[in-house]
């Protein structure tokens, strides 16, 4: 059987229709237990993302069905040996898909505490190994690029729970191809390969100035950490967003009020989860 790959636009529509449906799921799930109270809400709210996938995916790759995602695009999932994966396979795509960074950061953790606690290595081995597993936890999210520029390249694996399972995707119907951005997104893949590469070598070879210009920044930041950006004055009942960043109370609500999202990194904040601080000044 003739299978063609699906394009980069078909994964990316797929995984964003996907996530459509599991934010939906969420806060479903949020207003659900709100009404066991304030106290088991905030005990159990950091569950909720990933009760909110195991369920999704439950219901449609587990069964062995396509995602909501997939029927839309018209892809379905392949393993590399042409064949759909099995019911275990998928169960390990979703068990790192959900877990694999807490599980890395455990293993990173075990493997400090084991470099640390060994009796047979020597010192300078030992700053060695440890200074590797702090680069590599701090670095997570280059090596995430990485393999996105990657996927922009060759368009097999959007996940890193993909590629370690082997599962891809291909058209369920071939009049469905259409390579039209393929150049494209290829080109985006090897200039932020190249971006990401030319950033670390600055840093291994420039280490010095960085450091000294990060001190300035710092400095600065320091002077500026107590005003608000939006509007540039001294924060008024400080507010922070789930992802961490503060703002003045009526500031961040005028700007909730007219987009869902932080307006430092753009990451979604509902208006519910944001954080009256206290003492904070």
């Amino acid at each position: 059987m003739n299978l063609h790959q699906a394009s980069v636009a078909d994964v990316l529509r797929c995984t964003q229709r996907d996530q459509a449906f599991i934010d939906d799921l969420e806060s479903k799930l949020h207003s659900f237990l709100k009404f066991f109270g304030a106290p088991v809400y905030h005990k159990i709210s950091r569950l909720v993302p990933s009760v909110a996938n195991v369920w999704y995916y439950y219901m449609t790759s587990l069964g062995n069905l396509q995602t909501l995602g997939e029927e839309y695009t018209g892809i379905v999932r392949f393993t590399n040996g042409q064949q759909t994966p099995s019911g275990l396979t998928q169960l390990i795509w979703l068990i790192l898909y959900i877990g694999g960074e807490p599980l890395l950061d455990r293993a990173l953790a075990y493997t400090e505490m084991q470099v640390v606690q060994s009796l047979s290595l020597r010192q300078q081995a030992k700053d060695m190994l440890l200074k590797l597993i702090r680069i590599f936890r701090s670095e997570k999210l280059i090596f995430k690029r990485i393999h996105h520029s990657f996927f922009y390249i060759n368009r097999k694996y959007y996940y890193i729970a993909n590629r370690l399972t082997g599962i891809k995707y291909v058209l369920l119907r071939d009049w469905f191809q259409n390579d039209s951005f393929s150049g494209t997104f290829k080109l985006l893949g090897e200039l932020t390969l190249f971006y990401i590469l030319f950033n670390t070598v600055q840093k291994v070879f420039f280490n010095d100035n960085l450091s000294v210009g990060n001190a300035r920044i710092s400095e600065k930041s320091a002077e500026s950490s107590k005003n608000c950006i939006l509007c540039a004055d001294k924060l008024k009942s400080p507010t922070a967003t789930p992802c961490g960043h503060i703002f003045c109370w009526d500031c961040l609500c005028d700007s909730l009020n007219y987009q869902r999202s932080c307006p430092l990194c753009r990451m979604e904040v509902e208006p519910n989860r944001i954080i009256f601080l206290q003492n904070y000044l």
